[in-house]
């Protein structure tokens, strides 16, 4: 089944190879092709490619966090540990109770425009952010979190948090992708006055060391160009980056892209299908994948892929309904006909990494092979990943591709829950749900149960395709499926708005990189829990969680530091919780699968050259395009 998928793309690719004119030394917006890094974008095209201020919703994938905007702190993430950027060093603790902070900003550092960077800037954004929280869109992480600032000099200010923080510098500056903080010129903004809660900022004057050369105004690409005074932005410190100009270009859908990256159009991929990746392989010896072997793909990013439910909507508001749903899903089935089998499975709401693994998967091993359900039933598999090696290998996989040993665990995952529709049916059966009379389960009051199972369009690929698996698998299980794909912009709406929201495929809440859990899990509030069918938007919380005990932990947890071992124990205890009661579906690692094109750029990061996470949409990024070297070729 593999080897038949891969033989069909690779012959689409050379029957198209054959007909199309092969790349050209200067690319289509008129820059050398080997002074430019050209990568596909995150989402597709941007909906307002003239937005870029920060505090609202912009056109976030096209660059800004990665080339144009700078952090206090960065985070470093081949070992998960914070370092400073603008910040001078670490942040400096003010009192025992950890609310009272000082931080001394780097000198010479200065705008795209040739203005100095300094605390003056700091302080306007947190004013900012404060004065307008209720109008702007992307500054409600930092408005709850900071309570007072003020400035001492310069290059020196002050803030006091609302709540105990350990954390400061990865809440202030960057945990994972990015910061909640970006800092804006005051010399821009100030100007606007109220205004600024509209203010599109086109043409951003940056603080990176690259700035906007030109961007199309329908979305579809962004170039950005280096500095000539790169080492005075606000990560030059970091070293020279290497390419004049960085491209972000969406080269539209899944079959024009494999052509076009084939072909050298471009360099880093976002998301291609393992089956398009192999054939563009064949076709191609510089293209490559992040491991030579199985699962061939980086599977090490913060969050991982989840079936996010509204727990407070009938019938998913009972654990058994939830329940039925994990052992319904055929999760080898899914993984093989979406992922050709490169996946990595997880069973407890968040990513199993070499970072996690042993801060949470292995120490709660022991209590997800003991889990029992009311009735008595273990649904706990610990030999998925042995079995799904057998699979693969008796589909045609070659066995020296496959994982072997402890591999195959560090490959595939530790276990997964099992594939058991009988047992769904008896848990759905308790609760009066019965299959009518054309196959599928029913409501308790025999009425047609439709599941809406929201998915993304085309700007995802890889979790679109995991997603239509999942509904599949389901159908055959007697479910219902109304499977909607929707835009970025849609997918975005239904994440956030409970009225809109039954069951989607999701991973904005199951991110934890290090040791600190509370990245993803502070948002456990009951402040942020609405009705069931509101329209407000979400502000937090967009699993939908509504336990009290974990809201209890959450709020205990904020008084530890994080090194504490009862921090980590709490975080323990909130997987234990969300897991036994199914409050999320949790999938796999988040299957990054991101080729690279050696034909211009090399030393990309790689499982045996793990410099830093092979992300392009990450604001770690910076540490790809200062270490990547040009090729020569012209």
């Amino acid at each position: 089944m593999v080897r038949l998928r891969r033989t069909f793309v690779a012959s689409v690719l050379g029957a198209m190879l054959t007909t199309t004119a092969l790349a050209q030394s200067m690319t289509d917006v008129g820059t050398p092709r080997a002074e430019t890094l050209i990568v596909q974008t995150f989402d597709g095209r941007a909906a307002n490619a003239s937005a870029q201020n920060p505090m609202n919703s912009y056109a976030i994938w096209r660059g800004f966090r990665e080339l144009g905007w700078s952090w206090l702190w960065e985070m470093d993430t081949a070992t998960g540990q914070s370092y400073p950027e603008l910040a001078a060093g670490p942040v400096e603790v003010l009192n025992d109770e950890h609310t009272q902070f000082r931080v001394k900003l780097r000198e010479g550092v200065f705008w795209s425009d040739g203005v100095e960077f300094t605390a003056d800037d700091v302080i306007y954004s947190l004013d900012t952010y404060n004065k307008y929280r209720s109008q702007l869109g992307r500054v409600a992480v930092i408005a709850n979190f900071a309570k007072s600032w003020k400035k001492i000099d310069n290059y020196t200010f002050e803030v006091e948090t609302t709540r105990p923080s350990y954390d400061f510098q990865t809440v202030m500056g960057v945990y994972t992708w990015g910061s909640q903080f970006v800092i804006v010129p005051k010399h821009i903004f100030e100007p606007q006055g109220d205004n600024v809660v509209t203010f599109q900022n086109t043409n951003a004057v940056t603080l990176g060391p690259y700035k906007i050369k030109e961007f199309d105004p329908n979305g579809a690409w962004q170039l950005w160009e280096l500095r000539e005074d790169w080492e005075r932005s606000g990560w030059g410190n970091l070293g020279q980056p290497k390419p004049k100009y960085v491209l972000y270009k969406d080269f539209g859908a899944e079959e024009t892209r494999a052509l076009a990256f084939v072909q050298n159009q471009y360099d880093v991929d976002t998301f291609m299908s393992p089956d398009s990746i192999q054939a563009a392989k064949g076709r191609n010896p510089n293209v490559e994948s992040f491991s030579p072997v199985f699962p061939y793909h980086d599977m090490n990013d913060a969050c991982s892929y989840g079936i996010y439910i509204n727990l407070q909507k009938p019938p998913y508001d009972k654990e058994e309904v939830r329940w039925a749903l994990a052992l319904a899903l055929n999760m080898q089935q899914v993984g093989i006909s979406s992922m050709s089998g490169q996946f990595k499975a997880g069973a407890l709401p968040l990513a199993d990494t070499p970072i996690t693994n042993p801060l949470y998967y292995a120490p709660l091993q022991t209590w997800l092979e003991d889990l029992t359900l009311e009735d008595g039933y273990k649904p706990y598999n610990t030999n998925f990943a042995a079995e799904l090696n057998e699979t693969l290998a008796s589909q045609g996989v070659d066995a020296s591709q496959l994982p072997t040993g402890e591999g195959i665990e560090q490959g595939f995952g530790m276990g997964w829950w099992k594939h058991d529709p009988a047992q769904a049916a008896k848990l759905l059966e308790s609760v009066g749900m019965k299959k009518g009379a054309d196959g599928f389960f029913t409501l308790e009051d025999g009425s047609p149960w439709v599941i809406e199972f929201v998915i993304p369009g085309d700007w995802n690929k890889v979790i679109q395709r995991i997603g239509f698996s999942i509904a599949d698998s389901w159908r055959q299980a007697g479910f219902n499926i109304n499977t909607r794909q929707v835009d970025n912009g849609e997918w975005t709406t239904v994440q956030n708005t409970n009225a809109r929201n039954e069951l989607m495929i999701n991973w904005g809440q199951s991110c934890t990189y290090n040791a600190n859990w509370q990245n993803s899990w502070r948002q456990f509030d009951a402040s942020y829990v609405l009705p069931p069918d509101s329209t407000d938007p979400l502000n937090g919380n967009i699993m939908r969680v509504t336990d009290q005990r974990i809201f209890d932990l959450v709020a205990d947890s904020a008084q530890l530091p994080i090194e504490d071992e009862q921090f980590l124990e709490n975080g323990r205890q909130i997987a234990k919780y969300l897991t036994e009661d199914m409050q999320m579906i949790n999938l796999m690692n988040i299957p990054t699968t991101i080729p690279t094109n050696k034909t211009y750029w090399t030393n990309f990061p790689k499982q045996d050259n793990f410099y830093a996470a092979p992300y392009t949409w990450w604001s770690s990024f910076k540490k790809t395009v200062v270490s990547i070297e040009p090729t020569g070729q012209q």
